[in-house]
């Protein structure tokens, strides 16, 4: 998937979580190779930004929150997490979850 068509399609997968009831958050899409090195470094994530790098370097990548009802909170999307990342991945072929990072969807 180029970075287009992974704009587009997470694009459209965003509509479909606010027309299905849920709240998203967009949250880190582009990332430096010095950010990446700092999550990394905080162990929060497996890739080092050089040797590992991760899709958020190449702008393939997308973190997505959910608010809840009131807005005021980050909590479980209602549909969960299953869900979303079985349509982003039966609807626009991207890649499987990430158990330990299920806000993450890549490319």
């Amino acid at each position: 998937m180029t970075r287009f068509e992974f704009t587009d399609n997470i694009c459209t997968l965003i509509i479909m979580m606010i027309a299905e009831g849920e709240k998203p958050l967009i949250d880190y899409v582009k990332r430096s190779a010095e950010e990446q090195r700092r999550l990394f470094d905080q162990k929060l994530s497996k890739c080092d930004g050089e040797i590992i790098r991760s899709a958020h370097q190449d702008g393939k990548a997308m973190d997505i929150y959910f608010l809840n009802d009131k807005g005021d909170a980050i909590t479980e999307p209602k549909k969960g997490f299953a869900y979303w990342h079985k349509k982003w991945e039966e609807d626009f072929g991207g890649k499987k979850v990430i158990e330990w990072d299920q806000g993450h969807f890549e490319a």
